[in-house]
């Protein structure tokens, strides 16, 4: 890498990371350009020569953290001790992913745009689109082998499967944040209990019942 190449990647990086700052401290919507600059300690013209809009600012970061995100379920896929293992796995994997990155967890549950105009508006949220479908795909081939294996119910349909334990897993893992006090002084159910009860449930939906 050249000494222009490694200015560039310096720079954006800097970007990224005080923009990463603001976001989780202030939130997307009360965060400026003009914040992210002073943060990053640039000027604003010098940001917009490596970013065009605040948009793909938080959309490359939401990127770098579904890379990461990819990763962490490629390890997944080369736990070769059962579905089950793998499975808790990545209920665990994805507990400390909401505790490390609020916020773009959210956004990785949300839509992500098939718009080709999007595409070309934000190169960025084609980037996402990919890495999401790298990511559906690992989990998809661990359905199969698990429903192959006869780990699973051999009446799963694996697309709508995986969609399934996304918005329950999403879904599980915010409302232990969310009602983590409520459960504790009503139901005498620690958060972590509560997480152990609900994957278990979930499992439970899709195991081969022997």
């Amino acid at each position: 890498m050249g000494r222009r190449e490694k200015l560039t990647e310096f720079n954006r990086n800097n970007i990224l990371l005080a923009a990463k700052a603001l976001f989780e401290s202030k939130g997307f919507e009360q965060t400026t350009v003009d914040d992210i600059a002073t943060e990053a300690d640039c000027s604003k013209s010098t940001l917009y020569v490596y970013f065009k809009s605040k948009d793909e600012i938080y959309y490359s970061i939401v990127f770098s953290s579904m890379c990461l995100l990819k990763e962490k379920f490629e390890v997944a896929s080369r736990i070769d001790s059962g579905f089950e293992n793998t499975f808790y796995y990545i209920c665990n994997m994805l507990t400390e992913f909401k505790n490390e990155y609020p916020i773009y967890f959210t956004s990785i549950l949300s839509e992500i745009s098939v718009d080709e105009e999007d595409f070309e508006r934000l190169p960025v949220l084609h980037d996402i689109y990919t890495v999401g479908e790298e990511i559906n795909s690992i989990l998809l081939e661990l359905i199969i082998k698990g429903v192959e294996s006869g780990s699973l119910r051999k009446d799963l349909k694996p697309i709508p499967t995986i969609f399934t334990m996304w918005a329950s897993l999403g879904g599980i893992i915010q409302m232990a944040e969310q009602k983590e006090k409520y459960f504790e002084n009503k139901l005498a159910m620690p958060k972590r209990e509560y997480l152990e009860y609900s994957f278990k449930i979930l499992l439970d939906s899709i195991k081969e019942q022997n």
